[in-house]
């Protein structure tokens, strides 16, 4: 009886995990500085992709000269994070050459700096598919 509920337990475990890890598209509200960062990728697979970057403030309006970078690092230790930087946005969305140089869970650490000085950072998971 207790191995029965064990294994439904993990079961569900698991896939709660692999829910929250799918998809490409991620958004958080800064508390900060009022600032909103959303991330798409063009693609999860190992590869060259383009990161989508948008930065709007609260109201929504896009937010065009902001500095933006990005560090891309794997959940596990020992490998070279993976950089980019942008300048400019089109409507608020800064397209990113991006590599993901393995397969596996990474976590995108996104800075903002505003023309007026004010920054925010924001991290976003991805499982990327070999």
């Amino acid at each position: 009886m207790f191995f029965k509920k064990a294994t439904k337990l993990v079961l569900i475990s698991f896939l709660l995990l692999l829910l929250s890890a799918c998809g490409g598209r991620n958004s958080q509200q800064t508390n900060d500085s009022d600032i909103r960062i959303i991330v798409a990728v063009e693609s999860t697979t190992v590869g060259e992709t383009n990161l989508l970057i948008t930065v709007t403030d609260k109201a929504g309006t896009p937010i065009n000269d902001a500095a933006v970078s990005v560090k891309g690092d794997m959940s596990h230790a020992g490998m070279v994070p993976v950089l980019g930087e942008a300048s400019s946005g089109e409507n608020g969305v800064y397209k990113m050459p991006f590599e993901w140089t393995m397969g596996g869970d990474w976590v995108l650490t996104v800075d903002v700096t505003l023309p007026d000085g004010r920054s925010t950072s924001q991290q976003f998971n991805f499982t990327i598919n070999s």
